[in-house]
């Protein structure tokens, strides 16, 4: 029943053995016990057999047991046994790792190809090499600035038939040797490089042919540019471009007459009629907010407009965002934190070395530094190879289709920006329909679900003519709509969108504030101008084709709104004009095949049903909205739109809103990155305000706080208040001290002060005793410690004292007598002193004791004189006080006083309240100008001023409210609680009473909103209020501004009309009776329009005949002037003329100082053409970063 293996492998047994015994489980459950097995259970669902375990047997040994396996032999319910061994068994899934491990040293460093992108992304190129296709028999070419062609990693699919000199008119497209034109041999090898040797990384189409036209080292014109785009169309099947027009972000170029035509032949005959296939890079003008738009080749139905993603999976700052960008590939980044792409370099000096025998140095030949969207479109070209290997019989649309089919937009999903259109694609301006996707294209190509579009259809509306204003006022916009068919039931009909053209000439100045979009039947809306700040100069498109490829499956039937706003922040010269626009669109009469998995109510737009239905919206006060083309019913607009309630519809909220109630930036409800303030979304909040981040909103400080962190934390305080542990209070409480309406802590000596040092003490703490506005343990010799803890100066006849008048001691030449009391030994009588001499000689005048002659010597005054420190005096000064015919010392802070108790005026700095000097007025006290404390009003527990205006507290049970004090908050605010205090906080602008603050908290709302759930929505400004149906209701269209329905019913008027303050009507501005300038405009008599000119060529100067003589030159005079000066300039110009010709002839030499001139050498060549500009991609070295070439 054992078979013994004959394996030489090294087997393991474990302690576990299968057994197949007759009788059942219970059976098997006896047996078990029997022999000392553990039983587990039958195995699987096979009857009958079971699995033992044995504990005493090792669960790892390389010999069976024996032992038990004779046990079981001998047992006849076992039928059979087998101990088990482990086997060895491998996942027969490839790992990627070991397959294609190429030997190329900078291969592991593509990070592009091996998950290096944010969240384990790349161009999923190795499962389409797992699956074999490496670009083998397709032509790839690059038109740029040539290609070195005997590169070590080029040379093998290097491809001549694909390659021309239009430069030099030659066959060898080798750029020159310098550092400027290295361009298009690193793009090639991003397609090309050959793989599995030891020169730099592997290209993506590693097997492909790789050729370059060298055509941007020179002048470019349209004839260069038809050549290189027309060249050997039936051999190369890809033509990857990475220039075009400056990115300056104020051009608008595109392709001449000749590369027009080029374009159109390629498509429709290249490659044999299946297409030539265009790749572009979409521009690097992110620095200058350029829009790749203005671009007419990245424009262009016929290319495929080609996007950068950063390793990071975010938009490059070189990045231009369009409508016309097809999809995106990786390239470099932010510097420090994103990679570049690794590609090959031209290096002349390999060959050099290697010939001259020494040991070439392989990694010049590499770079590590490609960049921008010139990275990006061969990449790009590289996996349309692939896919074009996959399926030769691929078309130019074919690739388009396949592209947007399978680009992702996982990888990009952190950047901001996309939007779903009509068939659920994701889609933005920034990455098209996302990352493009290698292995998925060549599997979709190869399918057996694959089938070749449909024939491509061509539908053009009618143009719409008429004439309309642009807005000048910023954040206004305007809208018009095409209904259109999509030409059905004609040979034009497109039923299912690929490219949709806007063709518009218009007016702005300036230009670059436009922002136009478009929004289709089924909602997608869709940027195809976005702002261009540098675009201040041309004011005007004429009939310049946008396109957008955010349509793509749609159904074009229905109503298409073209919205224009001018959204820029240069003023502009005054309203612009609409003069035309008309729709071209690009599809197929039939479904194409990868649209059969959608239902077609979830692509058509809305159908004819269209008004019946908005009734139907609009009679139960529903909005009507599309979503996926199907509309429906809703009481609120989706977030980003507003409910328009003249034809319930919903309409785009301004772009700087992500709710709203009309369609200007000061209609916001909430906002999407900024702050929210009186209706507009702001970037700093005003002040008083603070950033609530959670709510996006400003949320008002407490009023009595001047600037806030948070609703409860105060940064300043208004006048009157004070910050204290960042709240603001009436005054400072003990042991600080007010300092710019900040209290400050006190030297931890003061119990009050009036500065932070030890020695601006007004009081101490116990049991410290104060001096000189310092505290002591003690007080100094000669000083007692009154009652208040403060250090008074024993009379001068004390040594020690114990009061005012009680001395333990007495100073030298004084003695006490019988009343305890020190008096002065006088030797002489009075008015004269006993002198060293031994003799009395006469005091100073006024004295009548001394102890010498000098006028400091005194010890008592005669009965007219008070004692001053030694001399007599009249009076007391300022400072002192009389007190027993003494003059005493005021407290520090007082300036005159009439006793230690009783200040009469204090220093500057300080205020007297109840004969004491104070750093700030107690509480319930506030200083009157004049230094001097003085009681609040009987309604304020605390205030700045006298009146009930001023309060800055209130007693228990009252609030604060505008500095006075009120039993409840008033309308227009709401009560709030801080600590202990209670607040009257206002509303937000447009609630007239609210439950907190906020748009959506109001209860009620003033006379010009209507009042909606929690919300005051304000009238719009062509609104006016209907008190009687308490509604918003439009004015006339003859008004801008109203207060009623009625034409004479006029605040304002719209553009190009004027205003009669006394009808409040709006008239033309011109009536075609005179030429003149009105307050509006200045008019044309025969067109009865406005010719207003922003740069006028004359200027007429009206000269009153009151005060001044006409004056007036005949013609007769002025004839010969002229003639004269005319004469001169002749002259002028033949003397000049005949001096250069004799110096240039040798005759004589003129000399400008001491500087010499030479003619310029025939054989010196400018290295570019005036016509032909390069761009750095950066502001770094450029030896590190890439450039891309623009046409002039």
């Amino acid at each position: 029943m054992v078979t013994n293996d004959t394996s030489e492998e090294t087997k393991i047994h474990t302690n576990e053995f299968a057994v197949h015994i007759k009788g059942g489980e219970n059976v098997a459950k006896e047996i078990a016990q029997k022999y000392g097995f553990v039983h587990k259970g039958q195995i699987g669902s096979l009857k009958n057999y079971y699995l033992f375990e044995h504990r005493k047997i090792q669960k790892r040994s390389l010999s069976p047991s024996l032992e038990h396996c004779k046990i079981l032999e001998s047992d006849s319910s076992v039928l059979w046994f087998e101990q088990q061994e482990v086997k060895r068994r491998v996942k027969r899934s490839i790992s990627r790792k070991s397959f294609l491990t190429f030997h190329d040293p900078l291969y592991p460093e593509q990070w592009f190809l091996h998950d290096g992108g944010y969240g384990g992304y790349d161009m999923n190129v190795i499962p389409a090499w797992k699956d074999g296709f490496s670009g083998k028999g397709v032509v790839v070419s690059i038109l740029d600035d040539g290609i070195q062609g005997n590169h070590p990693d080029l040379a093998q699919n290097y491809d001549k038939d694909a390659s021309y000199d239009i430069n030099d008119a030659d066959e060898d497209p080798t750029p020159q040797d310098d550092d400027e034109n290295k361009h298009g041999t690193r793009c090639a090898g991003e397609v090309a490089a050959v793989a599995n040797n030891e020169f730099c990384g592997v290209g993506i189409a590693y097997n492909s042919s790789i050729g370059g036209v060298r055509m941007l080292d020179g002048s470019v014109t349209d004839n260069i540019e038809a050549t290189a785009l027309s060249l050997n169309p039936d051999h190369i099947h890809i033509y990857s471009a990475s220039w075009g027009p400056e990115d300056d972000g104020k051009t608008v170029d595109g392709p001449g007459k000749l590369a027009k035509t080029a374009f159109i032949e390629g498509i429709t005959k290249g490659r044999g009629g299946l297409g030539s296939i265009f790749v572009w890079a979409s521009g690097n003008g992110g620095r200058h907010n350029d829009n790749c738009n203005c671009d007419g080749y990245t424009n262009s139905i016929y290319t495929i407009s080609i996007s950068s993603a950063t390793q990071s999976g975010l938009m490059p700052w070189y990045l231009e965002q369009c409508s016309s960008t097809l999809a995106t590939t990786y390239s470099s980044g932010t510097s420090n934190r994103d990679q570049n792409i690794i590609t090959v370099d031209v290096d002349y000096s390999y060959f050099t070395e290697l010939q001259s025998g020494q040991t070439p140095d392989a990694s010049k030949l590499c770079t590590k530094s490609h960049t921008g969207t010139s990275a990006s479109a061969p990449i790009a070209a590289a996996i349309c190879a692939l896919a074009l290997e996959a399926n030769p019989r691929l078309t130019w649309r074919d690739m388009q289709y396949l592209i947007v089919m399978t680009s992702r937009y996982e990888p990009l999903a952190k950047e901001t920006g996309w939007i779903t259109n009509g068939i659920g694609k994701r889609v933005s301006t920034k990455f098209g329909y996302g990352l493009m996707d290698a292995a998925a294209m060549v599997k979709l190509a190869r399918s057996k679900e694959w089938k070749t579009q449909p024939e491509q259809h061509i539908c053009t509306t009618q143009p719409d003519n008429v004439e309309r204003l642009i807005p000048a006022t910023r954040g206004e916009r305007l809208e018009t709509t095409i209904n259109t068919t999509g030409c059905k039931n004609t040979e034009n009909a497109v039923l299912y969108l690929e490219h949709v053209q806007v063709i518009i000439s218009l007016n702005f100045h300036p230009r670059g504030n436009l922002h136009i979009t478009l929004i289709s039947p089924s909602g997608t809306q869709s940027a195809i101008l976005l702002p261009r700040p540098h675009d201040k100069i041309d004011g005007s498109f004429n009939n310049w084709p946008f396109m957008s490829v955010h349509f793509w499956g749609e159904i074009p039937q229905g109503n298409w709104k073209l919205v224009i706003t001018n959204d820029g922040n240069i003023s502009p010269s005054g309203p612009g004009k609409l003069i035309s626009w008309h729709l071209v669109f690009y599809g197929t009469q039939i479904r194409p095949f990868y649209l059969n998995s959608l239902k077609e109510s979830e692509i058509s737009p809305v159908s004819e049903l269209e008004h019946a239905f908005l009734n139907e919206c609009a009679s139960k006060n529903k909005f009507q909205i599309t979503i996926n083309g199907q509309s429906e019913c809703t009481y609120k607009c989706p977030l980003g739109q507003y409910g328009e309630v003249r034809d319930y519809t919903c309409h785009m909220c301004d772009k700087s809103c992500s709710s709203c109630y009309g369609p200007s930036y000061n209609n916001c409800l909430s906002c999407p990155k900024h702050f929210l303030s009186n209706s507009t979304c702001v970037k700093s909040c005003p002040d008083g305000f603070f950033h609530d981040t959670e709510k996006r909103q400003c949320y008002p400080c407490l009023p009595v706080c001047s600037e806030c962190e948070s609703r409860d934390v105060c940064s300043a305080c208004k006048h009157g208040f004070f910050l204290h542990n960042r709240m603001c209070i009436s005054s400072c409480p003990p042991r600080t001290f007010a300092e710019k309406r900040v209290c400050k802590n006190c030297h931890h000596s003061c119990a009050s002060c009036y500065g932070p040092l030890s020695s601006n003490c007004l009081s101490c703490s116990t049991p410290l005793n104060l001096r000189n506005s310092s505290c002591y343990t003690e007080c100094p010799p000669h000083h007692y410690s009154n009652s208040d803890s403060l250090c008074v100066r024993c009379h001068r006849s004390c040594e020690n004292c114990m009061s005012s008048d009680t001395c333990s001691s007495c100073e030298s030449d004084w003695e006490r007598n019988s009343h305890e009391i020190c008096v002065y030994n006088a030797r002489c009588t009075n008015g004269w002193y006993n002198s060293h001499l031994e003799s009395c000689e006469a005091c100073y005048p006024y004295c009548e004791q001394c102890s010498g002659p000098n006028t400091q010597d005194c010890v008592y005054c005669d009965s007219r004189y008070l004692w001053l420190e030694g001399r007599c005096v009249e009076t007391c000064p300022d400072g002192y006080f009389n007190m027993n015919d003494e003059c005493y010392l005021c407290d520090r802070q007082c300036s005159k006083c009439e006793s230690n108790e009783n200040c009469l005026r204090c220093k500057d700095g300080f205020f007297l309240h109840l004969g004491k000097c104070y750093k700030s007025c107690p509480f319930g006290f506030y200083s009157d100008g004049r230094n001097e404390c003085r009681s609040c009003h009987s309604e304020c527990l605390h205030c700045s001023g006298s009146s009930n205006f001023n309060c800055t507290a209130c007693a228990e049970g009252y609030v604060l409210i505008h500095h006075t004090c009120k039993s409840r908050c008033l309308d227009g605010f709401f009560l709030v609680t801080n600590g202990e205090e209670n607040h009257c906080l206002p509303c937000y602008s447009t609630c007239k009473t609210c439950t907190d603050f906020g748009p959506t908290h109001c209860t009620s709302c003033y006379e010009n909103s209507t009042f909606s759930g929690s919300s005051c929505i304000p009238c719009l400004d062509d609104e006016f209020f209907n008190k009687e149906s308490k509604e918003c209701e439009r004015c006339h269209d003859n008004c801008g501004r109203c207060f009623g329905p009625e034409e004479t019913n006029c605040l304002s008027c719209p553009a190009l009309l004027r205003l009669d303050e006394v009808k409040h009507m709006c008239f033309p501005c011109c009536d075609g009776s005179v030429l003149k300038k009105s307050e509006c405009c200045t008019c044309s008599k025969d067109l009865d329009v406005c010719i207003s000119s922003d740069h006028p060529r004359s200027i007429t100067v009206n000269l009153s005949s009151q005060n001044f003589n006409e004056v007036i030159i005949p013609l007769s005079h002025v004839v010969p002037v002229v003639i004269a000066i005319c004469l001169s300039v002749v002259l002028l110009y033949v003397i000049l003329f005949g001096l250069l010709q004799a110096n240039s002839m040798g005759w004589f030499r003129l000399k400008f100082g001491e500087q010499k001139y030479e003619r310029v050498p025939n054989n010196m060549a400018a290295k570019f053409d005036a016509e032909m500009e390069k761009i750095s991609l950066t502001h770094d070295d450029l030896e590190d970063e890439d450039d891309i070439y623009e046409k002039v």
